[in-house]
């Protein structure tokens, strides 16, 4: 049973949950406005004070960002030893299931051509939504259509599932979420069947690819935002990348990952927390983050937009990391022969082993993609 009240805000009903906490939707007792109210599980004991006061001070910050493109926060705060965030709430599609093919015929064709990036610090949006589960994303249905979801699952950070064999060379916290030592030897493994070759032709639909860069030069407004605060995504994936009915962007969910890595309950020094396909080399190695390494997950997810699948697949965790650290993705137009030459130059350069030769800055990415 979902909890009654947290903080000051009067839960109505649960919209998801996963390894990171659960989502409900909640009325805010003081205004009377409804609330995405994420509740972030620990995986372990209850936060003490200080802990709590120090997460609190964190995700604070969050809430100072205004921008068109960036969920807002609305406050932070601490329920029975939990954080819990407020969230606007936002009507809408995933980044994936917007641009599926069978979503086609529901949205009219979006302008490709925006003006040069102009970093907006207001949002006057009052749009509501819904936080969509990550489950909903790998539901697929083989009905002969191309369907992306059937090419490029995510595959959660909190459920490794889909890695088949994996548990043996993982950790499971009392939460059941997985965390797993890259550097930990592991045998090779043949990448997973696909299935049949998909149609191309409604990959590269006129109005998709419309739609498809219209919301690409949106995200790039919002890291070029949030990397200009200092803060970085470390989870960007289509999951969390939502779409309203106003064919307007919204990032959702920075800040979680960091969260959950640095909590001492969930995971240790070694071990990683995310979105294994989405990951950066240098995040896989644990180095140091800046905003280059959301860079390379955004030239993942234009890869795997353009092309139906991703750079990099394989059956385990450990069989990923060694593709991503070794070897290069096939051509993006080897795979689909009329795709966008200039989106699929973009996304290559995004997806360099070297954070040095990729893009530098979100800017410098929207300035390509608008050539």
């Amino acid at each position: 049973m979902p909890p009654k009240a947290i903080g000051p805000y009067r839960v109505l009903e649960t919209l998801g949950s996963g390894g990171a906490g659960t989502v409900y939707r909640a009325l805010d007792r003081r205004s009377n406005d409804e609330v995405a109210l994420k509740l972030l599980s620990t995986g372990g004991p209850s936060l003490d004070d200080r802990a709590a006061r120090r997460l609190v001070r964190e995700f604070e910050t969050l809430a100072d960002l205004a921008h068109p493109n960036v969920v807002k926060v609305f406050e932070a705060g601490v329920h029975e030893g939990q954080l819990y965030l407020a969230m606007e709430l936002i009507e809408g599609l995933t980044l994936r299931h917007y641009l599926d093919v069978s979503f086609n015929d529901m949205h009219t064709p979006t302008p490709s051509s925006r003006g040069p990036l102009a970093i907006r610090r207001t949002a006057d949006d009052d749009f509501g939504s819904v936080d969509s589960p990550d489950e909903d994303e790998d539901d697929a249905v083989d009905d002969g259509t191309f369907d992306l979801n059937a090419f490029a699952e995510e595959a959660p950070s909190e459920d490794l599932a889909s890695f088949h064999g994996a548990e043996d060379d993982s950790d499971s916290d009392s939460d059941g979420m997985l965390v797993v030592d890259p550097r930990r030897a592991a045998p090779r493994a043949q990448p997973p069947s696909r299935p049949a070759t998909p149609k191309m032709a409604d990959l590269n639909r006129p109005e998709r690819m419309g739609k498809l860069k219209d919301a690409m030069l949106q995200v790039c407004e919002a890291l070029a935002y949030i990397h200009g605060h200092g803060l970085v995504h470390r989870d960007l994936k289509p999951s969390n990348i939502m779409v309203d009915d106003d064919r307007q962007v919204r990032l959702m969910d920075f800040g979680l990952a960091k969260f959950l890595a640095d909590d001492a309950g969930i995971t240790a020094d070694g071990k990683l927390v995310g979105t294994y396909r989405y990951m950066a080399p240098e995040q896989i190695l644990g180095e140091p983050l800046d905003g280059r390494s959301d860079l390379y997950s955004l030239g993942v997810i234009l890869y795997e937009l353009l092309s139906g699948r991703p750079p990099f697949d394989a059956k385990t965790p450990h069989e990923l990391w060694r593709q991503v650290l070794e070897t290069e993705p096939p051509p993006l137009l080897a795979l689909n022969l009329h795709g966008d030459p200039q989106l699929a130059r973009v996304a290559h350069r995004l997806i360099r082993k070297e954070p040095d030769d990729r893009f530098q800055t979100a800017e410098e990415v929207y300035e390509a993609l608008s050539e």
